[in-house]
């Protein structure tokens, strides 16, 4: 009867996968691969930043075909996970600052991370184009990675793009299945974002079901904050040119549908919240993921909204940096960007309206 529900609730997942690689498909673009391109060769141990371009790697080609969802979720005593590591996965769409909440939980080792001692494993934006994978991974699509890597299984990953980001706790090392494993494995707690997968949540509470003790952040921006984010940043601003990548509309759809479900593993956080009152934002997410709130979390916040001043950014992190000097500023420059057709679309459009009410966003 177990394996039966497990079944149904992993076939939940299949259209959604379908989905998603269509998009992918349609994303993939010259300028995509000039972005991977441009930034494949950044080493580790240079310390450079690598700006996410927001391409799917088409993790999901074998959609159509019928994938067996079931074939990498393991019954034996080996692949259960540790029964006091915590999993928590930090769902967006890119540009809602997805990057800096993913920094916002992973903050309790800020300055502290070692090869000996790690409290704290995160991983920047896996299921990307520039990820590599054996042909059976890559078979069993991004739903298979995430799955393994909320129990630090890296079988069958060949490289991870965002393994170099400084989000990522590589330990400045060249990714390796074994290096990643062993980092991992030494963690109490597992963190990652995607910005491509889980926009609609109710489709992978599956993978919720299968992890005793894993959590979804999902991070909610005003969808016109997102749209004027992407219209202004490449290479965002080419996708939209070039069509086929996300709507504004789809993006409240998914929003409103994400209202709906009642689940005590999701936390919804507020980005527009977050830049306004990052204290109380950032204490609720701890409260949420039953982690200490103490002094390093304070010099972060200190650190990262509302700062002084923010380092000097590299050219690469232009426009991705997680400092923000005055944070409440971003969040109404949708206003000077979105044309008048767009503001009357979305005001239009029953799901943005709702989104709007839901969170309080500005009419």
């Amino acid at each position: 009867m177990v394996l039966l529900l497990l079944v149904g609730a992993l076939a939940l997942c299949a259209p959604q996968a379908q989905a998603l690689h269509l998009r992918s498909e349609q994303v993939e673009s010259p300028m995509c691969s000039l972005q991977h391109e441009a930034r494949a060769d950044v080493s580790v141990l240079s310390g450079q930043k690598v700006a996410s371009t927001g391409c799917s790697h088409p993790l999901h080609k074998a959609g159509s075909q019928g994938v067996d969802h079931v074939s990498f979720v393991k019954t034996n005593a080996s692949d259960t996970p540790n029964s006091q590591r915590l999993a928590v996965w930090v769902s967006s769409y890119p540009r809602s600052g997805s990057s800096t909440v993913l920094s916002l939980v992973s903050s309790s080792v800020e300055g502290e991370e070692t090869q000996s001692q790690t409290s704290i494993f995160s991983l920047f934006e896996p299921c990307h184009d520039g990820d590599e994978y054996d042909p059976w991974k890559e078979e069993q699509g991004c739903a298979s990675l995430l799955w393994g890597l909320s129990r630090c299984d890296f079988s069958g990953v060949k490289k991870l793009w965002g393994w170099a980001d400084p989000h990522s706790s590589n330990h400045h090392m060249k990714f390796e299945a074994g290096v990643a494993t062993d980092i991992c494995q030494k963690a109490d707690l597992v963190a990652f974002k995607t910005v491509d997968y889980g926009h609609h949540l109710e489709k992978w509470t599956w993978m919720l079901n299968t992890h005793p003790h894993m959590k979804i952040v999902d991070v909610v921006r005003d969808p016109r904050g997102i749209w004027a984010s992407w219209k202004t940043t490449e290479p965002f601003a080419t996708l939209l040119k070039e069509g086929g990548y996300y709507t504004l509309e789809g993006i409240c759809q998914n929003f409103a549908r994400n209202l709906d479900i009642q689940d005590v593993r999701i936390h919804h956080i507020v980005f527009e919240r977050l830049m306004d009152n990052p204290w109380e934002t950032t204490t609720r997410v701890f409260q949420f993921l039953g982690l200490p709130f103490g002094e390093k979390q304070k010099k972060w916040i200190e650190s990262t909204f509302n700062a002084k001043e923010c380092p000097e950014p590299k050219p690469w992190e232009i426009g991705f940096t997680d400092c923000h000097t005055k944070s409440a500023s971003v969040s109404e420059k949708w206003r000077e960007v979105l044309t008048q057709e767009e503001i009357a679309n979305f005001n239009a459009n029953p799901d943005c309206r709702r989104v709007v009410q839901a969170y309080g966003f500005s009419p």
